[in-house]
């Protein structure tokens, strides 16, 4: 899941569950039980928390089934989840394991060979009082399978059709699901068209299934009548030759307008979740099964939400409201905090000696938000003029060994910061999921003259300083590579998320070091972090190059919906958040070896092999690790801690104690 970087400082904690690689049922002594925050009997019932979003990083899409262009935290996990629950939930007091109390289902059990699987939900009621039924996990699984066809672009789209999902991977979940079916009022079976490793299919295909109101939502229009509309197939076409779509693709029979069946609802839904202005007017999304229900939302990404009365889990929530307040630097909202009008935010790296002050003044308590992924800068391989560039692993090589990792921390993180190699987290140390390799010490370590070197042993003309340029082209010992011009000039845009001065700084100091030490030239432009992520995504069309970006900074990765760290939807070619397309033909067997290893000691191979290719292949390059934030929040307020490493909030814990 992709989210800004925010205000990056310290480390993120990684705590593996035990028996995560378990026999064919996954019961209670494989999955630890969630006990649930209940609030004592001196809970001081009512009240309104309000909660700082991070700079720029503002709500913009509710309904569950997010596109890439708004795959985010800050959609997904501190908005549309309070209103409408995943199947299954991840995340059970700061530890990244199944929380069976808050799933909507019980533990899934794995039978024939790991190739059938059966679920039963528990009986909970959406708002309305209509039970939660296997009818709508399988209307999920019509939708996401019409939705994230790649054989159904609609013409002319920046996506697939209806919206899309920002954790497909090709070949990955639901097309490795044969057949679903509901069994009865509350169970359903789906055969799987292989067998795979039971835990990695429930942490990261499972984790991807959220059930939707069929009785509300199975409509072609917003004056449509409610039908049976998911369960029919929608109207297809081959795409003619002019297109330039892929062979054997296909479009809707008539673009432009709603198609029928599955697709035509996907693409309903999707329209009006696009259509914020009505969020808090939409009856479509006051049908929730989630804790909280929306009651108001402003285009500045004000959201104020009230308990749902309805509501099926435990703990119910005990606050009159949760309010989100947007902030668009993190100036501003440091000055909110300082004048204590918030409940829960957080200190700018730039103002940690700042912290005594707020706790003392304004009765603050101090608590680093931690979090389960990794920094990076996003690369763009499929850029026409820096993709070249960028596709050659020296090159790669050269500009990772320019980032002083060490020094950032010092610099930019207050001294606190954890070094990062690849695309597992690295915290804590000695992590069970983290390779020997990683663990050790830096791949490429801070070295501008292994960097100059690199770039002059492949024909660069290194003009420190200046601007290095390609001196020999080709593709031979000693040249370029392939696609690099005479006289190619070592010139790289990067675009940076707004809102954060410490970000800025860090990528200043970035561009500073490039060119002095090897003639790269980096030119900086920024846009708050919903527009960068808009950028990357929908800056190119359908199997047609991503030209409106090179670089990106100030985006993290954490890990989900996928909870164990294999990097599918990331790293595989094709998959929904692979943003700069990618490809290796020997990462995506890697990938593949990590979903169907037969054993913990298996997994644990796989799961080296893959991070290990990585961490030296380089697919992006690696900053600095850091968690999302300082929270600071009243000192009254109870349930907040321990915050969750998915980036999670659950206001439904929240209470203030008497």
């Amino acid at each position: 899941m992709l989210r800004t970087r925010g205000v990056p400082f310290g480390w993120r904690p990684r705590l593996r569950p035990a028996g995560r690689l378990a026999p064919v049922i996954l019961g209670v002594a494989l999955l630890v039980a969630a006990c649930g925050n209940t609030a004592p009997a001196h809970t001081v019932r009512g009240g309104t928390v309000t909660f700082a979003e991070l700079p720029a990083d503002t709500p913009t899409y509710i309904f569950p089934m997010m596109p890439g262009a708004f795959f985010g935290n800050q959609n997904l996990y501190q908005f549309s989840n309070e209103f409408f629950l995943p199947l299954y939930w991840f995340g059970d007091h700061g530890q990244p394991v199944l929380n069976r109390q808050l799933s909507i289902a019980n533990v899934p059990i794995f039978t024939d060979g790991n190739t059938v699987v059966d679920i039963s939900l528990k009986h909970w009621r959406w708002s309305t009082g209509h039970p939660i039924t296997a009818r709508d996990v399988v209307m999920w699984m019509n939708l996401l399978s019409a939705a994230t066809d790649p054989k159904a672009p609609v013409l002319g789209s920046t996506s697939l059709p209806g919206p899309g999902w920002g954790a497909a991977v090709a070949g990955g979940f639901p097309e490795n699901v044969v057949s679903y079916a509901a069994t009865g009022t509350y169970t359903l079976t789906m055969k799987l068209n292989a067998s795979y490793n039971p835990t990695w299919f429930l942490y990261n295909e499972l984790s991807q299934v959220f059930p939707l109101p069929r009785f509300a939502w199975d409509k072609l229009s917003a004056a449509g009548a409610v039908g049976n509309y998911d369960a029919s197939a929608e109207a297809r076409v081959p795409a003619p030759a002019s297109a330039g779509l892929p062979a054997n693709s296909y479009i809707p029979a008539d673009p432009g307008t709603a198609t029928s069946g599955a697709l035509g609802v996907a693409q309903f839904l999707n329209s009006q979740s696009e259509n914020s202005a009505s969020y808090d007017t939409n009856p479509l999304w006051q049908v929730v099964d989630g804790p909280f229900r929306l009651s108001q939302y402003t285009s500045s990404g004000y959201v104020k939400m009230v308990p749902n009365q309805g509501y099926s889990g435990t703990p119910k929530p005990t606050i009159s409201a949760f309010v989100e307040e947007p902030f668009t630097s993190d100036t501003a909202e440091f000055d909110a905090l300082r004048t204590g009008s918030l409940t829960i935010g957080y200190v700018p790296v730039q103002d940690l000696p700042q912290k005594a002050a707020l706790e003392r003044g304004q009765g603050y308590s101090f608590a680093p938000w931690y979090g389960f992924g990794f920094v990076y800068l996003p690369l763009n391989f499929t850029n026409p003029t820096s993709g070249p560039l960028l596709r050659q692993l020296y090159f790669r090589q050269a500009l990772q060994s320019l980032i002083n990792q060490p020094q950032d921390i010092k610099d930019f993180d207050a001294g606190y910061g954890n070094l990062e190699n690849g695309p597992v987290p690295t915290y804590p140390p000695g992590n069970a999921d983290e390779s020997p390799l990683e663990a050790r010490s830096l791949i490429y370590p801070y070295s501008p003259t292994r960097a100059v070197t690199l770039l002059r042993d492949h024909g660069w003309s290194v003009e420190p300083g200046g601007t290095s340029y390609c001196a020999h082209p080709g593709t031979g010992p000693g040249e370029c590579g392939a696609g690099i011009s005479l006289h190619q000039a070592a010139s790289l845009p990067l675009l940076v998320t707004s809102g954060s001065v410490t970000t800025t700084n860090e990528m200043e100091a970035l561009q500073s070091t490039w060119k002095l030490h090897a003639g790269i030239d980096v030119s900086i432009s920024q846009e708050p972090f919903n527009q960068v992520i808009s950028t990357m995504f929908n800056s190119c069309s359908y199997a047609h190059p991503c030209r409106g970006w090179t670089m990106v900074a100030g985006i993290a990765w954490t890990y989900s919906p996928d909870y164990l760290p294999t990097g599918g939807e990331l790293f595989a070619t094709g998959s929904s958040s692979n943003a700069g397309d990618y490809s290796s033909p020997t990462n995506d067997p890697n990938i593949h070896e990590t979903h169907v290893a037969s054993s913990a000691s298996a997994e644990t191979k796989a799961l080296f092999k893959y991070q290990d290719y990585l961490a030296r292949n380089l697919p992006v390059l690696f900053l600095p690790d850091t968690p999302l934030q300082f929270t600071m929040y009243k000192s009254n307020l109870k349930g907040l801690v321990p915050q969750d490493v998915f980036d999670i909030i659950y206001p439904q814990d929240y209470y203030f104690g008497g």
